[in-house]
C-alpha cells in the first residue's frame, strides 16, 4: 500500500468517523425527544383525567340538585329522560364523593332518592 493509499484509506476513516458521530448526535437528540414527548403524553393523559373526573363530579352534583329541587327522583329523571336507576345512581355517586370530600350536603338534605 502506497503513500496515497494510506492517505485515502485515513481520510475515508475520518470521514466514516464524522458521519458516525453525526448519526449518533442525532439518535440521542431524537431519543430524548421521544422521552420529552411520552412524559409530556403521560401529563395531559393526567390532566385530561382531572377534566373528565371535574366534569363527573359537576354533573352528579347538579343532578342531585335537580332531584332535590324536585323533592322526587322519577320528576328528576323524566325531565331528563333518564331511568330513574341511572339518576339515584348519579345522586348516590354523589352523596358518596361529597362525604369522602367531608363537604355537608347543599341544602342540609337528600334527595328523593
Amino acid at each position: 500500500m502506497g503513500a496515497g493509499e494510506r492517505v485515502a484509506a485515513l481520510r475515508r476513516a475520518r470521514e466514516r468517523q464524522a458521519r458516525i458521530e453525526s448519526a449518533t448526535a442525532r439518535t440521542v437528540k431524537a431519543r430524548d425527544s421521544l422521552n420529552r414527548t411520552i412524559v409530556a403524553r403521560q401529563v395531559a393523559i393526567e390532566r385530561y383525567d382531572e377534566r373528565v373526573a371535574d366534569a363527573e363530579a359537576a354533573c352528579a352534583a347538579e343532578t342531585a340538585e335537580l332531584a332535590r329541587v324536585c323533592r322526587s327522583a322519577d320528576a328528576a329523571a323524566e325531565i331528563l329522560g333518564w331511568s330513574v336507576r341511572e339518576l339515584r345512581r348519579v345522586v348516590k355517586s354523589d352523596r358518596e364523593r361529597r362525604t369522602a370530600a367531608d363537604e355537608p350536603l347543599a341544602g342540609g338534605h337528600d334527595a328523593d332518592a
